[in-house]
């Protein structure tokens, strides 16, 4: 193994409860660095596979009659799941305990982090209106002013910034 690769374990970033903005981003890339569709289960959802029993009732399929496909995108919830397991302090675990989807974790997460549809609606204005207001200081720098310039554009992008325009109206 090259040396200079010993210290790149795939290791995910830790949830507090007070930097979710950040290990958002960290760990969206961290799952899909484990694979590609392990990240499409946390934004599409998973749930066990199901049967139609002789009366025409829905049942859970038992895992050993599960067929290949089923059992490979479970395996794929399972990986984003541990991976999301493994990325938050415990208090923010006991949230996300009885989760068996990747997608309700999240889900879950983001509820208590960023609150409802409103009050994220009510940040990313805040976010615009620091955008709005910032000015460069007589004593900054360009580097300065680049550095917090970027820090907003950040928060923008990690609120949500795809539908910023969509929020503001």
């Amino acid at each position: 193994m090259d040396p200079s690769l010993a210290n790149t374990t795939l290791r995910p970033p830790v949830l507090d409860g007070t930097n979710y903005s950040l290990w958002k981003v960290k760990i969206r890339f961290h799952i899909k660095s484990i694979d590609e569709r392990a990240w499409q289960r946390v934004l599409s959802g998973w749930s066990p596979p199901r049967r139609i029993d002789e009366d025409g009732d829905s049942l859970i399929k038992s895992e050993s009659n599960w067929t290949t496909d089923e059992v490979q995108i479970s395996n794929y919830n399972s990986k984003a799941l541990n991976a999301i397991f493994s990325s938050v302090d415990t208090n923010m675990f006991r949230l996300i305990t009885n989760c068996v989807s990747a997608k309700d974790a999240w889900d879950i997460l983001q509820r208590h982090c960023e609150g409802s549809e409103s009050v994220r609606r009510t940040r990313l204005r805040i976010v615009t209106s620091k955008f709005e207001m910032m000015r460069m200081e007589e004593f900054e720098n360009i580097l300065e002013y680049d550095r917090r310039l970027r820090k907003i554009a950040n928060e923008a992008f990690s609120r949500g910034i795809q539908s910023w325009r969509s929020h503001l109206q």
